[in-house]
């Protein structure tokens, strides 16, 4: 009988190596982000986004074309991205004095890459780019003096912007501080959507930030000693889903349909462009440098059936 002997040797840089999918679906959409948002996955710079408005669609049966003819609109949306990217590093020096000292190859001049490390390392990482993509979505001002909201112009500033007749519905603006506040606010604003809108609840959405969620939950649930005791609270408001946005600014609140709110990414081919060095073999530098080249973008459609309270 012939007896095989195998050795297989791993190389070291494999250690490093992300699962490019989990990275990448964790970073750019958490879960709550496809039921919540219209997605336009591969926009690498721009794209149109087709719209028809109908007119009177049914007329009278007769043989002559209604005049003064056909009142349907066709016309298309803009979208485009903003390039951003995930850059971190990480020194050998701070990995010998952490825990995951135990887990490395004895010796001053050994390899550094620690499995077990890098996998907490990409996933932390991609939880931080997608906490970070939350806050651009809402309050993203290309004006701004915070180095992160500066990326990517946000939701609200472009909501802001669009407030006015024929555009996005003012639903108010002030201070919450109260549930009854809050009640008040969110009726208001309800009221000044089209019924068309309003009636269609299962793909509607009332998106609150976490400071006006939290005054929810509270009074809603001083109501009900049960809830308030033991059970965690839907996010509904007339069986319409709230949604927690934790990027979303404090006293501010949308309400409109889902897929009125666009989110853009470039997603497809990025698996081919996350990059993990170990400089040390290059120049002779004791450093992991990681990076993950990104695009995002955020419009909306419709604005007459968006109510923004800011």
């Amino acid at each position: 009988m012939r007896k095989l002997k195998f050795d297989l040797q791993v190389d070291p840089t494999a250690l490093l190596a992300a699962n490019p999918e989990a990275f990448y679906s964790a970073a750019y959409l958490t879960s709550d982000v496809p039921n919540n948002f219209r997605t336009l996955p591969g926009v690498k710079y721009q794209t149109k986004l087709g719209t028809v408005v109908f007119g009177n669609v049914l007329q009278s049966s007769t043989c002559a074309w209604p005049t003064p003819g056909s009142t349907d609109d066709l016309s298309a949306v803009l979208i485009d991205v903003c390039a951003v990217s995930a850059m971190a590093q990480i020194c050998q020096f701070d990995l010998e004095q952490s825990f995951v000292s135990l887990q490395m190859t004895k010796g001053s001049n050994s390899d550094f890459s620690v499995a077990s490390f890098m996998n907490f390392y990409w996933e932390t990482m991609a939880k931080t780019v997608a906490q970070d993509i939350e806050s651009i979505r809402w309050q993203g001002d290309t004006t701004s003096l915070n180095p992160t909201l500066a990326l990517c112009d946000g939701y609200e500033k472009k909501l802001t912007a669009a407030v006015g007749p024929g555009g996005v519905i003012n639903g108010g603006t002030g201070t919450i501080s109260n549930f009854t506040a809050l009640e008040t606010a969110i009726s208001t604003a309800f009221a000044a959507l089209p019924a068309s809108v309003a009636s269609k609840t299962e793909d509607l959405r009332i998106y609150l930030p976490t400071q006006l969620v939290n005054i929810y939950r509270l009074g809603v649930a001083s109501g009900n000693t049960n809830a308030y005791i033991t059970q965690d609270l839907s996010l509904t408001y007339l069986g319409i889903k709230i949604v927690q946005c934790q990027g979303m600014s404090n006293n501010t609140f949308v309400i409109t349909l889902k897929d009125n709110l666009i989110y853009a990414f470039d997603a497809e081919g990025d698996s081919s462009d996350l990059r993990a060095v170990n400089l040390r073999d290059t120049v002779a530098e004791p450093y992991i440098r990681t990076r993950a080249d990104m695009k995002i973008g955020f419009h909306f459609v419709n604005p007459t059936e968006i109510v923004f309270y800011s």
